[in-house]
Formats: structure tokens, C-alpha cells, sequence
């Protein structure tokens, strides 16, 4: 059985809160977990409820993603961990998925796709627009850094995500 794969979603912005940017990027997130059966994990949003009553909370006021069911359903099936404080444990190599990887840390995708294939692997989104002791810890603890470009442009973080799995499950299956 090949290990499960996380897309971990920090909060890019400095506040602390779901406003409506952040409502509306999980919501783009879910359908995404779900087409690559990936386990989502929410960081750092000041989420208080469970996973399943923060998404039947905001299921009313989005479109998108099924009007939110698809984050219902992702709750629903146990694929979806929040932590208000600090990365979760136990959620295997971490992939920081960014345009400006360290040189000694960067690692292709072909790599990773080896490596998923016997360990659970996290890709790790939204440690670019924000700076902190803890984004700074998170980066330096990483297995590895991914540009999924390999240019090193800059993508918004709903296309890198979408890149970055799309193209991941599309190279693992091959």
C-alpha cells in the first residue's frame, strides 16, 4: 500500500483568523485533496471547531468547491487535521513547495515521487508570504524544497498548489 500524501496549508497571512481570502483558498483546496486523495492539514487560521463543524460552517457562504461540500466530505472521511499553533507531527518528509528553494535542500520532483512511494511525504504551502521564528524552523527542519517551475517564478499559491499536485500525480502514476 503506498503511504498517504498531506497537503498541509499554512496561513499565508499574518493575521490569525478565517477572513474571506483564507475562506475562500480552503474551499479551493478541497476539491483539489479530494481529485488526488490527499489528506489536508489547516495551520496556523485560528480554527476553534472541529474540522467538520468548520466546514458545515462555511459551506453556506462559499460557491465554491460545491457550495463547500467538497470540504464536508473531505472532513467527513478523516482527511482533514487542524493545528492553531504549530505543524503537526507524524505527517512524514516535508516538502516546502516554493519558488525560492535553498540550493542545498532542493530536490526534483522525480526524487520526491521515489520517495513517496515508501514514505508519507507533506507539501507544505504558504511559508513564502510570511517570515517567523516558526516559517524560519519549518524551512530549516524540511526534507526537501520544491519549485515546481524550476525557474523560480512565482506563482499565486492556489496555482502552485494546483501545479505542484497535478503534476505530481500525474509523474507518480507513470
Amino acid at each position: 500500500m503506498t503511504p498517504p500524501v498531506n497537503l498541509v496549508l499554512i496561513n499565508p497571512k499574518k493575521n490569525n483568523e478565517v477572513d474571506e481570502d483564507n475562506r475562500r483558498l480552503i474551499a479551493r483546496v478541497a476539491p483539489v485533496c479530494l481529485a488526488y486523495n490527499l489528506h489536508l492539514c489547516l495551520v496556523d487560521f485560528g480554527i476553534k471547531e472541529t474540522p467538520l463543524d468548520f466546514a458545515r460552517g462555511i459551506a453556506p457562504s462559499t460557491s465554491i468547491g460545491k457550495g463547500g461540500e467538497n470540504l464536508i466530505k473531505l472532513c467527513e472521511k478523516g482527511k482533514v487535521k487542524i493545528s492553531n499553533f504549530q505543524l503537526l507531527q507524524n505527517i512524514g518528509q516535508k516538502i516546502i513547495c516554493t519558488d525560492r528553494p535553498e540550493n542545498s535542500k532542493e530536490k526534483t520532483l522525480n526524487h520526491i515521487i521515489k520517495i513517496s512511494r515508501e514514505k508519507t511525504i507533506s507539501f507544505i504551502f504558504g511559508t513564502n508570504r510570511r517570515t517567523n521564528k516558526v516559517l524560519k524552523k519549518i524551512r530549516d527542519e524540511s526534507y526537501a524544497h520544491l519549485d515546481i517551475t524550476k525557474k523560480r517564478i512565482e506563482l499565486s499559491l492556489d496555482s502552485e498548489i494546483g501545479a505542484v499536485c497535478h503534476s505530481f500525480f500525474i509523474s507518480r502514476k507513470a
